[in-house]
């Protein structure tokens, strides 16, 4: 089953702050996300961790903002569950995409695990 993981990459506080601690944190958060994402494995679920595509963003460097968010919406189109480990404004948005397409969310690993054992 593939799993849509959705997560906060910044913080609310960001435009505060030192521009390290930004990066930082949002490096901090693609690595929850990837960690996540490997427990998923592990339970045999194919997960599509969204932040990863700065990685390939980065390698093309000439992405936009919309052609990085259109490629996580094309993966959560096909998605059986969405799992949400954290919450932002964009994770709103991706919950919203998410209802929109009737696709269940989860917001505890644990749950999402036991209903596939079912």
């Amino acid at each position: 089953m593939k799993v849509y993981i959705a997560g906060a990459l910044s913080s609310k506080e960001n435009a505060n702050r030192n521009p390290s601690q930004v990066v930082t944190d949002y490096l901090n958060n693609v690595h929850k996300m990837c960690k996540v994402a490997g427990l998923l494995r592990k339970h045999r679920f194919s997960p599509f961790v969204p932040a990863l595509d700065f990685a390939l963003g980065m390698i093309c460097g000439d992405w936009n903002e919309d052609m990085y968010r259109g490629m996580s919406n094309e993966f959560l189109e096909v998605c059986d569950y969405m799992l949400v480990i954290s919450d932002s404004w964009g994770v709103q948005r991706e919950i919203a995409l998410a209802k929109e397409l009737g696709i269940p969310i989860f917001y505890d690993l644990t749950e999402l695990v036991r209903t596939e054992e079912r």
